[in-house]
């Protein structure tokens, strides 16, 4: 069986280093920003390790198959009735939960989690070891028990009505078709002698008894019951097997509410999945209908200090991560003379070199300013909240983005204005290719022979217009692409694809585009039927 952990008396030593563990990790995130890793120095600190209890609570709820097979037939343990077998589901999940193989195969399903399953989410684990078989044998309701039933064809008297004859016991003369009469040698007409002049005669089906022998029952009168093959039982089969249910509960009731809300803030599974705390399975303990597996979790927290240029910054410190939980903005009056740098840039490309290298010497916007070159800002934004947490404000955050933003909008202006300019000049080629060339008239026939509406053509037409002002956009973002990494030093040189944003010319190319395309198909050869139709209201 999966042994249990030893619960320390005291906490290890790595508990109370949590303080130097966030003062090395603040020094990482200063580190380059206008600041050295050694400049940050741990304080005033103090320590306190908190035990935290929880428990895994497991049940045993069973699943039923059942199914049904004719006639008195034992399977498993035979009973009365199905409230009998279902009566047997708690008893069974009480001795269950109670045998060493199930809790071995519960306890080592635990182990494969972090924390040996401590924060685990609820889960269902389907146990093979619990199957069992039960049957009940009812009577069979068609026959009652007696295999047999009454014959429905003939009333249970053995005999049905015949058919030829409708019952009658005779049938027309088939000499003399019931006229009583029939031909003479000598060509008068006297009486029948195959009926004696009746017109009718005995019925050959029944011989004149008016009923015969029923064929369902074969004038037995009943029926053997082929519903449960004349036995006059069913059995209701039942496989039973169990499935455990657990789920995970923090004593909530036992943690103070300043922990505990840091706890809720780290995450309860992630006190064990990111290492934030160190977890304990304790002795489980079966009880009569569940299995309980308690555990104690040791999460040190810390009041610390940090100096910081001279500075003090209180700090709250959790876990064994030693993860900063609230300080003041670090970085804010750091990085401000890199921010007033691309706020420089954003307005003019004056003194360009220099305000780059002085915007450049942060490592923080650094990384804006080469994730800007190929991604939306609010990609941005949320890249630096992951990598700067806390030491650097949402307000510095959003500041920095959009002057870098304008910066390299800036910057890259007069190349864009030349990607425009080449843009919509591949624009137009497009437009003239289509529309004054035979490719407008071969979609018009396609279409035609298709028989497709005429409003495909629109459609075609539109698509190409999409697709110059495509080709337009793609080259303004090129062009620009290509002028940043000839201004922008290496070190922001973005490895990942992407490109630029177009900025005010992607507009400006935009309404190039639809002007180039809409001259074109007015000057086409074979005039689209919308410029027909504009023309047509316009002479009117």
């Amino acid at each position: 069986m999966s042994e249990p952990d030893l619960l320390p008396e005291e906490p290890s030593e790595e508990h109370f280093q949590i303080g130097q563990k966030a003062a090395d990790h603040l020094g990482k995130l200063v580190d380059g920003n206008g600041l050295k890793a050694e400049q940050v120095r741990l304080g005033k600190h103090e320590t306190l390790v908190h035990q935290l209890s929880g428990f895994v609570h497991i049940a045993l709820k069973p699943d039923v198959v059942k199914g049904q097979v004719k006639g008195k037939r034992a399977y498993g343990q035979v009973l009365g009735s199905e409230a009998e077998v279902m009566g047997q589901a708690e008893g069974l999940a009480q001795g269950f939960i109670a045998e060493k193989n199930v809790q071995i195969e519960l306890l080592q399903l635990l182990d494969k989690e972090p924390g040996r399953g401590w924060g685990i989410k609820p889960f269902m684990h389907p146990l093979a070891v619990t199957k069992k078989e039960f049957s009940v044998v009812d009577q069979c309701t068609k026959c009652s028990g007696q295999t047999y039933y009454n014959c429905t064809r003939c009333m249970a008297t053995g005999f049905e009505p015949c058919i030829p004859c409708g019952g009658a016991g005779t049938i027309p003369c088939n000499v003399c078709f019931g006229q009583m009469q029939m031909q003479m040698p000598d060509g008068s007409r006297g009486p029948c002698n195959r009926c004696a002049a009746t017109g009718r005669i005995p019925c050959n089906t029944c011989q004149g008894h008016k009923r015969i022998q029923c064929t369902l029952c074969r004038g037995d009168g009943r029926v053997g019951c082929t519903e449960c093959d004349q036995s006059g039982y069913w059995t209701h089969t039942y496989e039973m097997s169990f499935h455990a249910e657990a789920e995970f509960d923090l004593d909530r009731q036992q943690i103070p509410p300043d922990v505990l809300e840091i706890v809720m803030r780290l995450g309860i599974k992630e006190l064990a999945t990111e290492g934030h705390a160190e977890i304990f399975r304790l002795i489980q303990n079966p009880e009569p209908k569940f299995l309980v597996v308690p555990y104690i979790a040791f999460l040190p927290l810390a009041n610390a200090e940090f100096t910081v240029e001279g500075k003090q910054y209180p700090s709250g410190v959790a876990g064994l991560t030693g993860r900063i939980m609230g300080i003041d903005p670090v970085l804010d009056p750091v990085i401000k003379p890199g921010i007033n740098a691309l706020a420089k840039l954003s307005k003019g490309p004056l003194a360009t070199e220099s305000l780059i290298t002085q915007a450049c010497k942060y490592r923080v916007l650094r990384h804006i300013i080469s994730r800007l070159s190929h991604h939306t800002k609010r990609n941005v934004y949320q890249s630096v909240l992951r990598q700067y947490p806390l030491v650097i404000s949402d307000k510095y955050v959003k500041v920095s983005i959009n002057y870098a933003h304008l910066a390299i909008l800036a910057l890259s202006k007069g190349p864009r204005f030349k990607g425009m300019l080449v843009g919509t000049v591949f624009a137009a080629a497009l437009c003239a290719a289509y529309f004054l060339g035979p490719l407008h008239g071969m979609a018009g026939n396609a279409v035609a022979q298709a028989g497709k509406s005429a409003h495909m053509v629109l459609g075609i037409d539109v698509g190409v217009l999409v697709a110059s002002y495509f080709a337009a956009w793609i080259t303004i973002k090129v062009f620009a692409a290509t002028a940043l990494k000839k201004l922008l030093p290496e070190e922001v040189q973005e490895k990942d694809k992407g490109l630029p944003a177009a900025g005010e010319q992607g507009w400006y190319a935009l309404l190039t585009t639809v002007t180039v395309w809409t001259i074109c198909a007015f000057f086409a050869t074979q005039k689209p039927e919308w410029v027909a139709s504009i023309l047509q209201m316009i002479g009117r």
